[in-house]
């Protein structure tokens, strides 16, 4: 079981989690009111407000001026529907982020002093007393720029529902600042921009989704843009002969002139459809409530994660897509090349697809050429082979934790979508980090260290810090060996320090993220902590290896025989009361098994070494009979320490008077106002 003892508690899981959907109907059945009047809001909760006939909005107002708009308040435009009973395709959406009282009116015609109010996280007394001083109100009005505010309004779009090639709807008519959302069904289509004069061909600049396949109607993919003008937008579906056969559509066409059906008819003489190269562009495609920015040339690559392991084939993997582009096959979940197993990432298999799914999750893929040498070192060899385990650790700790927070998950909806994104990543990413070292180890011949072979200690508990915590020290362990394998190897195999100071920068970017769940500094200290290779293998095995299946599969050369006793931190004395106050003493608790204890030191004095950030150590000295060591002033951030029986060696021997550790700990957020001098004339 993890412990937290020595990190903060999470106090921005709260206002990261989703919260409850509330839906208003406005002016339902032709009847002048919010449905319901009034609703209680937590922060993080969603209100959405649907429309009927005939022309209603939902505007912010201030208790003491009812049906006039409030500055800086909510606003949607107004949303004219025929259909009395039928909810608009257009809605308005709100986050609630305090739960501070919302008064809200239509402001059409006389509505809002007939009564048409609404209040979220009001008294039900005051409504009464609004409504009376709305009925006072000499005018009923609109904010002056008639765009949505402080909201999301979204017009819905079908694209394929019900198996027939047409966007429902596909004559539109928008505001500015509206959100065309565009929602993929079966079986495979796209929504690609195009000119009036050039039907079912891209316009420069235009928007295009790619071709998005769907399996079944449980799949959510929706491709997002944003009307920025009241110009005519054309758009058609580039698969197959569907735009010559009529799935087109049109934003804010004109009624005379070059109409929508005049549009269609040109498209009906084109032949051949054509799709731009690369997607998305214009807008944002969003699969299954999460990002997705990666597309291979127009065609989606959807993530292992998103794919249905039941389903073997879609229609679309087996009909050919004939518009003109640089990818002449529709997308399938068998698109892609070359053979990568992934661990991290759920559903993967050793089959021919499984790479480009990674490489899409995370970004990019492994490096196309690394230039090897004939030979390589014996040193970097047992390097890489400590790192290579640190990242299969990593890997799987993300993965996990990636499984509990996305859909269908434990712990689903407890992060926003954005975030799940991002760990969806960075699991994916260590994915590709593992199967370069892996890939330089094969080429060498030299896996004899069997990774896989060890069991590891992974986090099981039900509480989520404990997968947030071993992915922080995790990361930081890795960034520490990382510097210091780069300056190790750099005289013999210099030709791999690209591949291993590149990765430093994506390991920094997930510790930043997570610093920040953990409501800390995502920039704590100019430069990373190095730490020794010895001192990070030590900590990797006692944390998170529980058995190798023999000594040798367990063992990498170079590394101690055996990992340092482990170090606890079971007490931090702060400058104030606030937990994120400046640490200025540590308790530890360490236990040394007899004869252990090596390097120049009598066993009698111990001291512990402080390594912060690269360039930065120092000892204090450790009382034998309370384990209590003040922190240094110097050091901010997350640093590691090591108990050590002598204070006269530098940081690369700790590792030779090391007794007990290391352990990571949390010492001060940079804190002080001072003036960089950024802006003063150089000379």
């Amino acid at each position: 079981m993890w412990s937290s003892s020595w990190l903060l508690p999470l106090p921005l899981l709260a206002s990261l989690a989703q919260g409850a959907h509330h839906v208003v109907k406005v002016g339902e059945n032709e009847k002048l009111e919010f449905v319901p009047e009034t609703l209680k809001a937590a922060v993080g909760d969603t209100v959405e407000y649907q429309f009927f006939s005939k022309n209603h909005s939902v505007v912010q107002s201030s208790f003491d001026k009812p049906c006039q708009p409030l500055e800086d308040g909510f606003f949607s435009g107004f949303v004219p529907t025929s259909s009395p009973k039928e909810a608009s395709r257009t809605t308005f959406t709100i986050n609630i982020k305090d739960t501070k009282p919302r008064w809200v009116y239509c402001s059409q015609g006389s509505h809002c002093q007939s009564g048409m109010v609404h209040g979220i996280n009001v008294e039900s007394k005051k409504v009464d007393e609004y409504k009376k001083e709305a009925a006072k109100a000499k005018a009923n009005t609109s904010p002056k720029s008639q765009r949505p505010a402080w909201g999301f309004r979204r017009m819905h779009v079908d694209v394929g529902k019900n198996g027939k090639n047409e966007f429902t709807p596909n004559d539109i008519r928008e505001i500015p600042g509206t959100i065309i959302q565009f929602k993929f069904h079966q079986k495979n289509h796209s929504a690609v921009e195009s000119s009036f004069d050039k039907p079912c061909v891209p316009v420069d600049g235009g928007f295009s989704s790619g071709f998005i396949p769907v399996k079944n109607e449980s799949f959510d993919a929706v491709f997002n843009i944003l009307v920025q003008h009241t110009r005519p937008v054309w758009f058609y579906d580039a698969k197959d002969s569907n735009c010559k056969s009529g799935m087109v559509g049109s934003i804010n066409a004109p009624s005379e002139g070059n109409t929508l059906e005049a549009y269609a008819a040109k498209a009906s003489k084109i032949e051949k459809s054509e799709i731009p190269d690369w997607a998305p562009i214009g807008g944002v495609a969003v699969i299954d409530g999460l990002i997705n920015p990666v597309f291979d040339g127009p065609n989606l690559i959807i993530p292992v994660t998103l794919i249905d392991p039941a389903d073997e084939s879609t229609e679309a993997d087996k009909t050919t897509n004939n518009a003109t582009s640089t990818a002449t096959t529709a997308p399938t979940e068998s698109a892609g090349s070359g053979e990568h197993s992934n661990k991290y990432l759920p559903g993967s298999k050793d089959n021919a697809n499984a790479s480009i799914h990674i490489n899409t999750a995370a970004g990019g893929s492994k490096p196309g050429h690394y230039a090897y040498p004939d030979e390589i070192s014996d040193d970097t060899i047992a390097f890489l082979q400590v790192l290579k385990l640190m990242d299969r650790i990593l890997g799987e700790t993300l993965y996990a934790w990636y499984k509990k927070i996305a859909k269908d998950g434990e712990w689903e909806g407890i992060y926003p979508n954005s975030l799940v994104a991002m760990i969806q990543s960075m699991s994916a990413q260590i994915s590709v980090h593992y199967q370069t070292l892996e890939d330089t180890l094969n080429h060498f011949d030299h896996l004899s260290f069997n990774d896989t072979a060890c069991k590891l200690k992974l986090p099981e508990g039900n509480e989520i810090d404990e997968y947030v915590i071993a992915s922080l020290v995790l990361l930081k362990l890795e960034i520490g060996a990382l510097a210091d394998v780069s300056v190790l190897i750099a005289q013999k195999d210099s030709w791999f320090l690209p591949a291993l100071v590149t990765e430093v920068g994506a390991k920094s970017r997930m510790s930043a993220v997570i610093n920040m769940i953990q409501n800390k500094n995502a920039a704590a200290a100019p430069r990373e902590v190095l730490l020794p290779v010895e001192l990070a293998w030590s900590y990797a095995m006692t944390h998170f290896v529980e058995s190798c299946p023999d000594k040798e599969a367990g063992k990498i050369a170079n590394m101690p025989e055996e990992p340092f006793a482990p170090l606890e931190v079971v007490h931090r004395e702060l400058s104030g009361a606030n937990s994120d106050d400046r640490a200025l003493k540590v308790t530890l608790n360490y236990t040394i098994p007899a004869g252990a204890e090596g390097g120049k030191g009598n066993g009698k004095e111990h001291w512990v070494a402080w390594v912060g950030p690269w360039g930065t150590y120092e000892y204090t000295k450790l009382d034998e009979k309370t384990k209590v060591a003040e922190v240094p002033e110097n050091m901010f951030g997350y640093v590691w320490i090591v108990v050590v029986n002598d204070n006269s060696v530098g940081l690369s021997e700790l590792e030779d008077v090391a007794v007990a550790g290391p352990q990571i700990v949390w010492t001060s957020n940079p804190q002080g106002d001072i003036d960089v001098g950024f802006e003063k004339e150089i000379v």
